[in-house]
């Protein structure tokens, strides 16, 4: 029994070795709908995103009157198959996530935004 418990906690944290998180966790969990159910054209300002999803990881200035803020969160994992012995060396891989969110302000308020996801997976076995 011990030897199985052993075994368990050994897994869990070998596994939670080879996961990785990059980048504004704020958006994490958005989906195209949710932000749509947040953002209003016209209406929503600087201080409501910066409440709703913290400081942005890259902030660009247009023209003068116009900003951009880029939100982005990646997750990558390495693919269950990479841990079996053998079979790991042929298909070595790791599960990508990612989501980006881009907000258009003219002045204060929101002008445009546009939101992205994408799962990905990258193999490098033999």
């Amino acid at each position: 029994m011990k030897a199985k418990v052993a075994g368990a906690l050994l897994t869990i944290i070998v596994l939670s070795g080879c996961a990785s998180t990059a980048g504004n966790q704020s958006i994490k969990n958005e989906t195209q709908q949710s932000i749509a159910s947040k953002i209003f054209k016209g209406r929503t300002t600087k201080q409501d995103i910066q409440k709703q999803f913290g400081e942005p990881t890259r902030k660009t200035t247009v023209d003068t009157n116009e900003d951009m803020w880029f939100y982005s969160v990646m997750n990558s994992n390495m693919s269950a198959t990479s841990y079996i012995p053998i079979v790991g060396i042929f298909t070595n891989g790791t599960d990508m996530k990612s989501k980006a969110l881009t907000v258009t302000f003219q002045g204060d308020k929101v002008e445009n935004w546009s939101f992205s996801e994408s799962n990905d997976s990258v193999h490098n076995g033999l």
